[in-house]
């Protein structure tokens, strides 16, 4: 071979029938920098190795295609041997190797940007989107609802015993405004600070007009009957009739082991063997009770007065009854029968802290374990005065009374006979509407009755239909004689459920619909063998109540935190709605088609 021969002599030509280069990249990818050109005449010819700090030829993400210049077959390669015979020139220029062993240059591939316009590719289609937005807006403000809800209301447990929000609740400590500075605690000096103050006075002005009744069963000052003072003894308080300890009971005349008698169950012992108990000591052990201060011998004066039911339907007329309340501190307001219309009572002040409510607890265990024996009127007083009682927030406060409250009602309601059930529920039920008209405290009553037994269940709805109806002649039958949903839909047609932003006591409406709600309970649907064309009107006439009441909350308009009962109104009616629409009527309404 001649020494001026080209150079493209030394490579091997590839077929034409081989894989094009595109796809040998794919199948063996191989470096530049690995390609060894093999030269015939000069084996000393060295490829300089890659310097160590050169980045790796394979990264982990993809690279983008090299882009290599193509070379023309009459170029000339410099510094081969067969044009310069210098060796040592031709080992140690690096600068003049071929751009074939240049380093591989990374070339990023830019992301192009989204373009805007009629061609962009959405994901989801946009009224999917609105509609997503809606949702979270939607949910955004429930939330900041229910938190602005648990912190304007006074939320007190109903366990734990009297806690310090309830106390704060009595003693008129707790304000809308302080709540307000808790929820909306920014810095001082912080860019808020303005709009939190502004809220605040907004706040303040509201609670001068709008606030929520409360009311209250006992007198502000604790009685200073004989046992608020007493030492705790027998002797210091009342005298026992040693007239009555004879026979049987001679046992308890001195004074010294009397007590140590009743703590051993002596006396319950025998009265509940001999039923012999005179009527003196019966009446003493009726006194004692509330005002011992040992609990061990409050207990066994109970015992022996549950097993003295002879005696307790012979003394405890409804007289004694009332007077037993008055003892223990009830308001002459509460004990009233008929109260004036002209002037109405005072609704009292908020308890001291400090008070010991132990007598109420003890007077409401009397009831309970004297009920079986009390005669038809006395239970009729016992119940009205509870429901009273019931009015007050303490029997919700404290988780000692509302357990002793709660068990007297339930134990005075089972001993009515069947045929006298619906004379009873006459008398009580016209005993509270006659004594109370706001709806927020008729509803604090019928909210304290729980829903224990049949017929406290019964009880209550004949309470609400009274409150709703303004009728006290309808707790005198059975709830499915004296409701349906036209007349429940004519009622609420009535002054007290139009909306009027100025004149409208959003607290009233959202009472008047709890109590609504209990009024209606299971709508009273037609029986199992009615047919077709009485369930659909039957339906239709709820779907007529679910309509009205959406026109009333979609008229209530949320004016912020100053306004918290708009809002409790506006929720109310609005759960009604969904109660009707799904649990009241005979099966839930047909969806209605989305576009």
């Amino acid at each position: 071979m001649s020494k001026n021969a080209d150079i493209t002599s030394f490579f091997k030509r590839v077929p034409k029938n081989s894989q094009s280069p595109r796809s040998q990249s794919h199948s063996q990818p191989q470096a530049p920098s690995q390609t060894v050109v093999a030269s015939r005449t000069s084996p000393r010819i060295s490829i300089p190795s890659a310097p160590t700090s050169s980045p790796p030829l394979f990264p982990s993400s993809p690279l983008a295609p090299l882009q290599s210049s193509v070379r023309s077959r009459d170029a000339v390669i410099l510094g081969s041997d067969d044009e310069n015979g210098d060796d040592d020139d031709l080992i140690s220029s690096d600068d003049d190797l071929p751009s074939l062993f240049d380093k591989p240059a990374v070339v990023a591939v830019p992301v192009p940007p989204a373009r805007k316009g009629t061609h962009q590719c959405h994901k989801f289609d946009i009224k999917a989107l609105m509609k997503d937005a809606e949702a979270d807006s939607a949910l955004e403000a429930s939330e900041q609802r229910t938190a602005l809800e648990s912190a304007t209301t006074t939320a007190v447990p109903a366990y734990g015993g009297l806690a310090a929000a309830a106390t704060e609740r009595r003693n008129g400590t707790t304000s809308l405004h302080n709540t307000m500075l808790d929820v909306f605690s920014d810095p001082e000096g912080s860019h808020d600070e303005p709009n939190r103050e502004k809220l605040l006075r907004a706040v303040r002005r509201t609670e001068a007009t709008v606030h929520q009744k409360v009311w209250y069963f006992f007198d502000q000052e604790e009685p200073d009957h004989r046992g608020s003072t007493g030492s705790g003894s027998i002797e210091d308080r009342h005298p026992f009739p040693q007239t009555a300890a004879k026979g049987p009971w001679k046992f308890l005349a001195p004074a010294k082991s009397r007590a140590e008698l009743f703590e051993d169950g002596v006396p319950y012992h025998i009265q509940a063997k001999l039923q012999s108990l005179p009527d003196e000591i019966f009446l003493w052990i009726l006194n004692e009770v509330p005002t011992e201060k040992s609990r061990t011998l409050r207990e066994e004066y109970l015992r022996v007065l549950s097993v003295s039911l002879e005696q307790a339907g012979r003394l405890m007329d409804k007289d004694l009854i009332v007077q037993l309340f008055r003892d223990m501190g009830a308001a002459e307001r509460a004990l009233d029968s008929l109260p004036s219309m002209a002037g109405r009572p005072k609704k009292g002040g908020p308890y001291n802290a400090e008070r010991d409510w132990t007598t109420l607890r003890s007077l409401l265990r009397i009831m309970s374990e004297t009920s079986a024996g009390l005669e038809f009127q006395s239970l009729i007083q016992s119940m009205a005065l509870l429901l009273r009682l019931g009015m007050d927030n303490l029997v919700r406060e404290d988780l000692g009374i509302a357990r002793d409250y709660q068990d007297a009602l339930s134990k005075l309601a089972q001993p009515i006979p069947s045929g006298s059930w619906d004379s009873f529920c006459g008398d009580v039920c016209m005993s509270l509407y006659g004594h109370i008209h706001e709806a927020t405290l008729r509803w604090d009553a019928v909210s304290s009755i729980p829903l224990t037994h049949p017929r406290l269940i019964d009880l209550r709805r004949r309470l609400a239909l009274v409150c709703v109806f303004d009728d006290p002649h309808r707790a005198r039958s059975r709830p499915e004689e004296s409701f349906t949903m036209r007349a429940v839909l004519d009622r609420l047609e009535a002054d007290e459920f139009i909306i009027d932003r100025n004149y409208t006591d959003f607290y009233e409406l959202a009472a008047l619909t709890d109590l609504l709600s209990v009024a209606i309970g299971d709508g009273c649907p037609p029986p199992a063998g009615a047919g077709p064309d009485a369930v659909r009107q039957y339906n239709a006439d709820v779907d007529k109540v679910a309509e009205r009441l959406k026109i009333m909350w979609s008229n209530i308009h949320e004016q912020g935190a100053a306004f918290v009962s708009r809002l409790e109104a506006r929720v109310k009616l609005k759960d009604l709605e969904r109660k009707l629409q799904h649990v009241t009527r005979t099966r839930p309404p047909p969806k209605q088609r989305r576009c």
